[in-house]
């Protein structure tokens, strides 16, 4: 899912080690870079922009003595600072620097990122690096200050111009959205897509939504009965610990009250729009400009006291049916403004030739504005991106469209998506619907846990909600297996997880062990990601083949009232809607399961705790072990620092484990432990999953009259080690 952007992420990351590397070394003879000559295609160019000549001609060189070279050029010294170079674009002119300029625009996601470009103590200088690959010439651009945070950027080298009839400054600069051409991309989806009619989950609206009367006044409304035309805001409430106590209170206060179960008349009656945080006022201007009149956003149409687990079950009802969802990608917090300024475009557009080569932007991949702005930290808005069928990402200078047949950034089309153009699907946020509708059971489990990987490190103003934030996700996902099946489905949601795929679904690890006093198992089981930390990263795919031994057998769930869980809303029963509810509902309180599966110790009793140090070995980027200092032992060795856990039997290979926790500097008061305490090595069992994936676990101290374990980590892919569960008993076994 992360292909574009990891790479382009691998290329700042080459570029900022090329130029720290070099820092120190003179890059530049020039001490006045920004001043201004006409080169010989009659354009302004600064002395640092020559520099950029040089390192063409550097490329040339390369390619002469070798027509394949791939490869990057030294970094040089184009200007002192990015102040600097935006001086030399909007004052001087120049018309590199007005590229370079906007690219660097271009690549900031947010308003916060736009002011730290050009914060003063942020400074420091820009370098460019010539970057010669078989797809393509390109400048390599960064800023990369003492402190965080550094600033990159791509500019492409084309033997051809690039075409300009759509260029944003034809008619003169251009700071504000043109909200024709929006309109034209959502109408266009609305009247020549199929993604209403595919994707639409019912003729539902939501309980309440904000009528838009003008641009400065609305009023709540109960959801008409017929279904209307209504957008859908997805944006970060922000970090109330990076705020003023009166500005978090303000955007708590932007909730709806109740009196007697209803709406107060201040909210019923028409009022200002300024009484909501600014990230709303924006979203109703641009709603009302691009021709709707509803608008839903959660603090607003979910007023207080309103059953919220019920709520949260109905989102991909809330999303589903909506004309779009608007994500604010610009803003860091709801008080932050959606429509400004825009100043990549304040001045006109040419189109920039130095030694033969023309200079042009980049498009900055979608999924870098999907993956990167403050949106996605946050763990509400990822079942809120995935049930949309269309989404419109509002970023600081450009705006992204994404459907399930096209995916357009302002002034530039992404691609079509068909049936020979499956890469942009494999990209696309609606890949989970598309797999919903399609019924394709394995892939669907794929899916999700590529959800769950998408949704750990993400944060939750209240951990409570950890099951909550997902729930529509999960909704969702049970209905399309009762859909494909009938009636009669085996499907149970097990704390996040699935039954059908039970074994593929506890096989997942954490990057590196957690703080166990940061542990949710208060909500969840050991066994259930959900149980981890906020903000934790994991893994959960990679080569699985189940084990022909592991079975589940039954789950131990909490009491709940099943006929009123059976009904919904409007009275219906028995529907895959109301059953997914009750099974979405049914699967938070799943507190521990019975599973059977071959059993075994993890470190033999017999086993010599060795150091990490003493049997890791590293050659360069080689890393791997050597036990050649302890020949005809059984041994273990843990690795404090991230949790990984090594076992190895005297003539046999190693197994390596994930431990989720790591022991803390301090010992916590309460003797519950979710983590493998010094010296409890030999405590851990193991549990095989499949051919190549166990769980390790401890043995918890009571569970009434079952004898129960609680999960402590993870050991997958002990090729080393095949034949582990070779002949060890099957044993049914509770874990909590």
């Amino acid at each position: 899912m992360l292909s574009p952007t990891s790479a382009f992420e691998s290329q700042v990351r080459l570029l900022s080690r090329i130029v720290l590397e070099a820092f120190g070394q003179p890059a530049t003879n020039h001490n006045d870079l920004g001043r201004i000559k006409t080169n010989e295609y009659c354009q302004r160019q600064c002395n640092g922009c020559s520099e950029i000549c040089n390192l063409i001609r550097w490329g040339e060189v390369q390619r002469r003595q070798d027509n394949l070279f791939e490869g990057c050029s030294s970094p040089r010294m184009i200007h002192h600072s990015f102040l600097e170079l935006d001086y030399c674009a909007r004052v001087s002119g120049c018309d590199t620097c007005r590229t370079f300029r906007r690219a660097f625009l271009l690549e900031q996601i947010t308003g916060r990122d736009v002011e730290s470009l050009a914060n003063p103590d942020l400074q420091s200088p820009v370098y460019a690096v010539l970057s010669i690959e078989s797809s393509g010439d390109r400048l390599l651009l960064t800023s990369t200050p003492t402190q965080k945070p550094s600033f990159s950027a791509t500019v492409a080298l084309n033997h051809e111009p690039r075409h300009l009839a759509d260029d944003p400054t034809k008619g003169g600069a251009r700071l504000i959205t043109d909200f024709q051409e929006l309109r034209r991309v959502v109408q266009d989806c609305h009247h020549n897509h199929e993604c209403s009619s595919r994707y639409r989950w019912s003729r539902r609206n939501p309980t309440w939504l904000l009528e838009i009367k003008d641009s400065n006044h609305v009023r709540l409304v109960r959801g008409p009965d017929n279904l209307v035309d209504y957008v859908v805001l997805s944006y970060s409430w922000g970090d109330p610990a990076e705020m003023p106590a009166t500005e978090w209170a303000r955007i708590k206060g932007a909730g709806t009250k109740t009196k007697d179960g209803v709406p107060v008349p201040e909210r019923l009656n028409l009022f200002p729009a300024w009484h909501l945080p600014e990230t709303m006022q924006d979203a109703i201007r641009i709603t009302k400009n691009l021709g709707f009149s509803y608008l839903w956003i959660d603090n607003v149409c979910i007023p207080k006291g309103t059953n919220w687990d019920t709520e949260a079950s109905l989102m991909h009802e809330v999303y589903g049916n909506a004309a779009f969802t608007l994500v604010a990608s610009s803003s860091s917090k709801a008080t932050d403004r959606m429509i400004k300024d825009r100043l990549a475009w304040s001045h006109r557009s040419k189109a920039v030739k130095l030694r033969g080569k023309w200079l042009h932007n980049t498009q900055v991949p979608l999924d870098k504005i999907r993956l990167e702005s403050p949106v996605a930290r946050r763990s509400w808005t990822l079942q809120e991106e995935r049930l949309s069928p269309r989404v419109l990402y509002w970023a600081e200078q450009r705006w992204y469209w994404s459907c399930p047949e096209s995916q357009v950034a302002e002034l530039e089309e992404l691609g079509h998506i068909t049936p020979q153009n499956t890469s942009l699907m494999r990209r696309s946020p609606q890949t989970f619907l598309e797999l919903c509708r399609t019924g394709d059971i394995e892939q669907l489990h794929e899916e999700w846990l590529d959800i769950v990987e998408a949704y750990t490190p993400r944060d939750l103003v209240e951990p409570r909600d950890r099951f909550l934030a997902i729930a529509g996700l999960a909704v969702r996902f049970y209905s399309a297996k009762a859909e494909a099946g009938g009636s009669f489905i085996s499907e149970e949601y097990l704390a996040g997880l699935w039954r059908d795929n039970f074994a593929r679904h506890l096989a997942w690890s954490v990057a590196k062990g957690a703080d166990s006093r940061q542990n949710l198992q208060h909500i969840a089981p050991s066994w259930s990601w959900a149980s981890l930390p906020l903000r934790m990263e994991t893994n959960t795919k990679h080569t699985f083949k189940s084990s022909e031994h592991f079975k589940f057998i039954s789950a131990v769930e909490e009491k709940i009232d099943s006929a009123k869980a059976m009904t919904s809303p409007n009275g219906a029963q028995h529907d895959s809607l109301s059953r997914g509810r009750a099974m979405e509902e049914r699967g938070r309180g799943v507190k521990a399961v019975d599973v059977e599966g071959r059993f075994r110790r993890f470190v033999s009793e017999n086993a010599k705790q060795v150091s990490w140090d003493a049997i890791e070995w590293r050659r360069g980027k080689r890393v791997g072990f050597n036990f050649g200092a302890f020949p005809g032992q059984d041994l273990f060795a843990r690795q404090d620092s991230d949790g990984r856990i090594i076992s190895k039997d005297a003539h046999s290979g190693e197994i390596v484990g994930q431990l989720d926790y790591v022991v803390p500097d301090e010992a916590p008061k309460s003797p519950f432990t979710p983590y493998v305490p010094c010296g409890g090595e030999k405590e851990i069992m193991c549990l095989e999953l499949g051919e190549s994936a166990m769980l390790l676990l401890i043995k918890n101290p009571t569970w009434g009259q079952q004898e129960s374990y609680r999960r402590v980590g993870v050991a997958i892919g002990h090729e080393n080690r095949k034949g582990f569960f070779y002949g060890c008993e099957t044993r049914t076994v509770r874990l909590a």
